[in-house]
């Protein structure tokens, strides 16, 4: 008996978890993954670098308005301590 609609069909190049069939398949299924996982990675990236960069300009910032005569040494070492 011969299956002729997608999925496995007794090939090897088209098994379980296969998006196409046939060896383009697996190319295919194989740069889905990856891109997938790259995608992941950048945004867990970006998730977990935020807070770090945010402290850093937030303190550029503090340092900046202390030159220009904003605030006082006190209210700069007082706000510094808080970041």
């Amino acid at each position: 008996m011969m299956n002729s609609g997608f999925g496995y069909n007794g090939n090897w190049f088209c098994g379980p978890g296969a998006f196409f069939p046939g060896p383009a398949g697996w190319i295919i299924t194989l740069l889905f993954w990856g891109i997938l996982i790259y995608l992941a990675v950048k945004l867990l990236k970006v998730i977990f670098s935020r807070g770090s960069k945010g402290s850093v300009n937030r303190l550029e910032t503090l340092k900046d308005r202390y030159v220009q005569g904003e605030i006082s040494e006190d209210e700069y070492h007082r706000m510094k301590a808080q970041l």
